[in-house]
């Protein structure tokens, strides 16, 4: 009777091992699998983001048109494309930036991560492929996220070919301001830039 009570014993003790066994490989593959951060949800995130402030300098620079034309656009961008995108990521924890492989201001060149990101859309728009939302984490841990900005119609008024659809007197308005402008000649449709939207909380 001994003999086999201690046998059962060991039996019911190897089982449970191989019970735990298999469940710490399953709690490890889990953990392995799991994505270092949601992607998902800070695209979400990102995508409101762009598109509040999208929002925000149409609805401005529509109200500056309707006072003061062609003219008063360009001032108030000169002045004030920084003070939106900086109030609007305060409000959202977030530092806001837009830049471009052709620059206008160039207080807004972009760094190694940012170039990497538009030359991939370029290539996409060559390649006539979808340029869609990116999420990455930069080497300090902090996510970023990154959107394509594209030409539209009411665009081509400062940033399309000068003498035909910016007017002579705005190009020199804008030469004026920005001495070392690149930002003309797109067509609609076209490649203007890009969103980077860096995420100040949920660092790693």
């Amino acid at each position: 009777m001994r003999k086999i009570f201690f046998t059962s014993l060991v039996i019911l003790g190897l089982i449970s091992c191989q019970n735990n066994t298999k469940k710490s490989q399953v709690q490890t593959q889990k953990a392995l699998e799991k994505p270092a951060f949601d992607h998902k949800a800070f695209k979400m995130k990102g995508m409101i983001i762009a598109k509040t402030t999208f929002k925000t300098f149409k609805s401005k620079i529509s109200q500056t048109a309707e006072k003061g034309g062609l003219p008063a656009v360009v001032n108030f961008c000169h002045d004030n494309a920084h003070k939106i995108t900086d109030s609007i990521g305060k409000s959202h924890h977030v530092i806001i930036r837009r830049t471009s492989h052709k620059l206008r201001n160039t207080d807004n060149k972009a760094d190694i991560d940012e170039e990497a990101v538009i030359n991939e859309y370029l290539k996409l728009q060559k390649e006539k492929k979808q340029m869609s939302p990116i999420v990455l984490k930069d080497t300090q841990g902090y996510v970023h996220f990154y959107a394509p900005i594209k030409t539209k119609p009411e665009c081509m008024s400062c940033h399309g070919t000068p003498g035909k659809d910016i007017p002579e007197n705005i190009y020199q308005m804008i030469i004026e301001k920005y001495p070392h402008d690149q930002a003309t000649g797109f067509k609609v449709g076209d490649l203007r830039g890009i969103w980077d939207i860096k995420f100040l909380q949920n660092k790693s």
